[in-house]
This record gives C-alpha cells, structure tokens and sequence, in this order.
C-alpha cells in the first residue's frame, strides 16, 4: 500500500502553539478530495506533485521528525489517505511516538472514519470554509459542505474536549480555522456563528492571507486580495464572541509574494 506525499520536515507557519519556537513536523500528502479554485497549494493538492512512500517509511518519517525535536506530527490534507494513516500512527506509537499527532484538515471527512481516530490524534486542525453548501458546490466542486463538515468539527470536539497548552504548546483539543474570502463577508460571519455555536472554550484562527491564485481569476469576486474594509469588518464582528482564544493575522498586502509556497522547490517555505 502506497500513499503519497509531497513534502515533509519541520515548518513554522503553524498557530504559535503549534509551531512554537522548534517547529512542527509537518507532512504535507498529495492530493485532496476538494476541489479549491484558490487553493494556494494547488500544485500538491490539484496536480498531485509528490513521492511515493509505503506505509512503514512513512512511520519513519513520523519517527525522524521526533527525534529531530519537532514538536508534534502535523498531517496536512490527510483524509483521502486517512485507511494508510491509521495504519501507520498505530504502528509509529507502538515503536515509541509520543509527540502530539495534529489532523490538520479541510474538515471534509468521512465521520464513520473519523471516529477511528479517536486515540490516535491529540490536536484537529479543521479549516471550516463555508457557511453555505451552495458556496462549497461553487468554489471547492462538492455537496453539502457546510453539513458534512459541521457532524466532523463536532466528532472532533467530542474526542478531545478539552483544550490542553503546557509552556505555550498545545498538547491536546481543537483548532478551528477559517480563511476569510473576498466579497464573502457574509460567509465569514455565517461561519464564526456556526463555530460559535459549538460550545465554550471554542478556540478560533482567522486567517486573512488569501490571495488569488490557482483557479481564482474565473471568478472575478474572489481575484484580488481581501481589503482592509472586509478585515476591519470582520475583526469587529468577532470582537463581539467570546471564543476561548482569538489567533489572527494581520492583513497581508503582499501575500502572495510572501505565502505561497512552491512545492517544485526542495523547501516549498525558503522563501
């Protein structure tokens, strides 16, 4: 059994309590079961540009990346190879893998093969998209979105309820994401209320460092960067929850010359 995988090694691009000061061992797998159009990875996520690795040297890597001090193991689009990933985690943890292992996914998941998991993941890292299906259909290519990824976000608070940080890194609970869309203001706010209604000590990441690339000039909505009317709006609007914590950036005018990685590279972040 292969599973693909497009690059790996310590990263820094994380939360703060992910990354930390020695890095995330992050592996970033090929392929994805959206369909983006402005999926700033899309050179991994769309064309599928990796290597093939078997299920045991991908516990290898899992185990070089804890011997190099990473601070967790960060699975980056890990859920259509999610069979091999269990697969390999139980066999990592039963040849010593003790750092915190991160799913960090589109929140797309299959729900039946998330409950697996449970044991074997420590932190989730969900990017909720969309507040509406139909914006799923037109931007990412699938159904009902915004209800798929709601049952999985809740399954992974049901795993780890509870949000555990030792010296500023996290150990175990949930990073809920979301990326905020140009002229998409209303699918923000939709998303914060929905990512507010999952209960307390809720911590929330906004990222603002879109920018448009890969599909994203057949939409003339969404081709060109967010403005700083849009960020202020929505930096206001969440000012009004009380969400455990608040990660944010500040917005990037240059963001695509300073986020975009390029996975034809053999450090896709030297920038």
């Amino acid at each position: 059994m292969k599973i693909k995988i497009a690059w790996y090694g310590k990263h820094s691009g994380e939360e703060p309590i992910i990354s930390g000061d020695l890095g995330s061992g992050t592996i970033f797998f090929s392929g994805c079961n959206l369909h983006c159009q402005f999926c700033q990875n899309w050179q991994i996520s769309q064309d599928w540009i990796g290597k093939d690795y078997t299920i045991d040297e991908l516990v290898d890597i899992m185990l070089v990346l804890q011997k190099q001090n990473c601070l967790n193991i960060n699975l980056v689009s890990p859920t259509i190879w999610i069979d091999s990933i269990i697969l390999a985690l139980t066999k990592a943890k039963s040849l010593g893998l003790k750092i915190p292992v991160v799913y960090n996914t589109n929140a797309y998941d299959n729900i039946n093969k998330l409950k697996k998991l449970n044991n074997l993941v420590d932190i989730y890292l969900p990017d909720f998209k969309y507040g509406f299906n139909e914006l799923g259909e037109k931007y990412s290519k699938v159904k009902n979105y915004t209800d798929v990824s709601q049952e999985c976000i809740l399954e992974m608070i049901k795993q780890q309820p509870n949000n555990i940080i030792d010296n500023n890194i996290m150990q175990k609970g949930v990073i809920i994401r979301h990326l905020i869309l140009p002229n998409n203001i209303e699918n923000t706010k939709k998303c914060i209320d929905i990512i507010n209604s999952f209960g307390k000590n809720i911590i929330f990441s906004l990222m603002t460092q879109y920018n448009p690339t890969y599909n994203a000039n057949k939409f003339p909505e969404i081709n060109r960067p967010v403005n700083i009317q849009e960020y202020e709006e929505i930096m206001n609007y969440v000012s009004g929850f009380n969400f455990d914590e608040v990660f944010y950036q500040p917005l990037e005018e240059n963001a695509k010359d300073v986020l975009n990685p390029d996975f034809n590279k053999p450090n896709p972040f030297n920038y």
